[in-house]
């Protein structure tokens, strides 16, 4: 049972002078026929801190409370902060990379300028905008996310517009409740990406290869921490004192664990995710696509951690160039992992969301050699011969 149900919170983020009516409008349509919450900067309910500024209080707010956020863009550009960019441009920003629902409503007169400025952004637009950078900001907004803008004339176009769109958010609501109880239970309890579930309540085209193409990415960007540790090799565990006759076993017993990890791996990329997509027109297994990715990246981990040992030993500086190898014996298994799931999520999320009859042929593959260890073979030998 999910103990994180709230009363959805509006962020409304406009340039507050020329827009105070319509702000106070919006508060009211939004409370009034919701019961939502909104959070507007000039009233009392808006949360402060009094130990940050103006700005950072808001950004705060946003990042901490807001379910949807909406941005008034009208003809008056206000503050512009430290940064170069206006309070209501930054707090855009936030917003997308919160990965929230965002609406962008515009001034129908101003958007109707837009073309003129950007064929002459030198030129003046003093009867349209009170500063050029007001049309740089929305030229921004379309250009650089493609972000979908509404324009409005008055305050009923944006209400008129988001009875529409919240009604299609409740619809996916319904929807994914409807999975929810329908799937089994720890397939959503696995804190799978946003956009896997999108797939899981819109079906596009192709929904069970991109399911696993998000839920995969997802987990193979939470190991960035173990890249680093593996680039620079950082550890946190015990410095092990090893005599040479020890590291020489040690090694045997590690070489043959790689091999079994390298086995494991071979497994789960040559049938474990066979199986769980299934064949054409046998529904795919979920949990098994949640299971096989976890997995994969925990296989990734116990690589890191298998090089990471060799920094651990301290022995005679002789063993110096050994463990140098050993170090590095797996890189090249960790980079085809990398490359195998980038290459998957870009193939496959590339991919239409609507069938379109086009026949695609996508190959992926992850050529895994066998781990190159005559080097190391070649040093033992040395060692060998040395220590005899």
């Amino acid at each position: 049972m999910h103990t994180d149900r709230h009363t959805p919170v509006v962020f409304l983020s406009s340039t507050c002078y020329d827009l105070k009516q319509v702000r106070a409008d919006l508060k009211d349509f939004f409370e009034g026929n919701y019961g939502f919450q909104t959070m507007l900067s000039e009233f009392d309910s808006f949360p402060i801190d009094p130990c940050i500024g103006t700005f950072e209080n808001s950004l705060s707010n946003l990042d901490k409370s807001a379910d949807i956020f909406i941005l008034i863009v009208g003809t008056e550009y206000d503050h512009v902060t430290e940064r170069g960019k206006s309070i209501a441009n930054l707090e855009y920003r936030q917003a997308k990379a919160k990965g929230i629902p965002v609406f962008v409503f515009v001034d129908k007169q101003l958007y109707s300028q837009l073309e003129r400025w950007e064929a002459n952004k030198d030129g003046n637009f003093p009867t349209v905008v009170d500063n050029p950078q007001l049309l740089e900001f929305v030229s921004e907004i379309y250009s650089e996310s493609k972000q979908w803008i509404y324009t409005y004339e008055s305050v009923g176009d944006i209400t008129a517009t988001m009875k529409h769109q919240l009604s299609l958010i409740f619809s996916d609501g319904l929807r994914y409740k409807k999975i929810s109880h329908t799937m089994k239970p720890h397939n959503l309890d696995s804190n799978i990406p946003a956009e896997a579930l999108r797939v899981l309540i819109e079906k596009p085209y192709a929904w069970e290869y991109k399911f696993l193409a998000y839920v995969l990415k997802d987990e193979f960007e939470k190991l960035q921490k173990h890249r680093w540790d593996f680039k620079y090799g950082l550890f946190t565990t015990h410095i092990i004192e090893m005599s040479p006759n020890e590291l020489l076993e040690a090694v045997s017993v590690k070489l043959n664990e790689l091999a079994q990890l390298n086995g494991i791996l071979v497994t789960l990329l040559n049938s474990t995710i066979q199986d769980a997509i299934g064949e054409a027109g046998i529904p795919s297994d979920l949990e098994l696509i949640v299971y096989v990715s976890k997995q994969l990246a925990l296989l990734y981990k116990r690589i890191v951690a298998w090089a990471l040992y060799f920094k651990t030993i301290h022995t005679d500086e002789v063993f110096k160039r050994l463990l140098k190898l050993l170090y590095e014996l797996p890189k090249s298994i960790l980079t085809q992992m990398d490359n195998f799931v980038n290459k998957l999520y870009s193939e496959i999320t590339n991919l239409p969301d609507i069938e379109d009859g086009v026949t695609r042929k996508i190959e992926l593959s992850c050529v895994l050699d066998e781990a190159n260890t005559g080097a190391i073979n070649k040093e033992m030998e040395r060692l060998y011969k040395l220590l005899s």
